[in-house]
């Protein structure tokens, strides 16, 4: 007998058709490289006697070389908020800015749905899509130097990074004389200047080192690429 009451039990259990999930959601509306931001709304839909509705925002990140994500703080990511009185759907808009990359960044959501005595009826967790931030660091290079007159040299300098560079120094180095470095004041994205020398005339074979930011002051994208080697005819 007992065996057939148990039988009956796990046939009913297995014809029980299963509990729908909550209605939540959370998309990625926006992800903006030149603002640094990402935009992410989060969507409850009704579910039956819930009379009040709370979400919480987690942003998440996971920056270059890693594997997972981890949790980072941000303006409004932290607390629970709750909709207005009388509401059985809501649609909740969170913003973050100032994204440093490279890295991805994500929202993951909790939902709750309560009834009227306070209860927790349901309970969700959703997250978004990724939004991919690069490196917005600025990037100093020399790309060429040139030699117009005996004792005159010039070494252009471009930032193809994404930010402004800010104060720094190029410096020339003429086979085994290193000249006083001359300042440049701040180089914007994607701009490029002329710096000039003065200095002994080039012997055949020696090197020419122009280097951009030879203290390593600005903090940039690659440190590997500053320097750049001409050899004098």
């Amino acid at each position: 007998m007992r065996r057939v009451a148990l039988t009956v039990f796990l046939f009913a259990a297995l014809a029980a058709p299963a509990q729908a999930a909550p209605p939540a959601k959370v998309t990625l509306t926006a992800c903006s490289v030149k603002d640094r931001a990402a935009q992410f709304e989060a969507r409850m839909g009704k579910v039956e006697n819930g009379v009040r509705l709370k979400m919480r925002f987690a942003l998440q990140v996971r920056q270059a070389g890693q594997k997972t994500y981890r949790r980072v703080a941000a303006p409004g990511f932290r607390s629970w908020s709750t909709a207005a009185p009388g509401k059985t759907s809501w649609v909740f808009t969170r913003r973050v800015e100032a994204l440093i990359g490279p890295a991805r960044y994500r929202a993951v959501v909790r939902f709750q749905w309560l009834d009227a005595d306070g209860d927790v009826l349901a309970r969700a967790k959703r997250t978004s899509r990724s939004c991919l931030q690069p490196d917005h660091r600025p990037n100093l290079r020399i790309k060429s130097i040139a030699h117009p007159t005996r004792h005159r040299y010039t070494a252009v300098v471009v930032n193809n990074g994404r930010t402004a560079t800010g104060p720094f120094d190029v410096q020339l180095a003429i086979g085994d004389t290193l000249l006083d470095p001359v300042g440049v004041e701040d180089l914007a994205p994607h701009a490029r200047q002329v710096v000039t020398f003065h200095g002994p005339r080039c012997k055949a074979g020696a090197a020419l080192i122009a280097t951009a930011d030879p203290l390593n002051l600005v903090d940039e994208r690659n440190e590997l690429d500053n320097a750049f080697t001409k050899t004098c005819g």
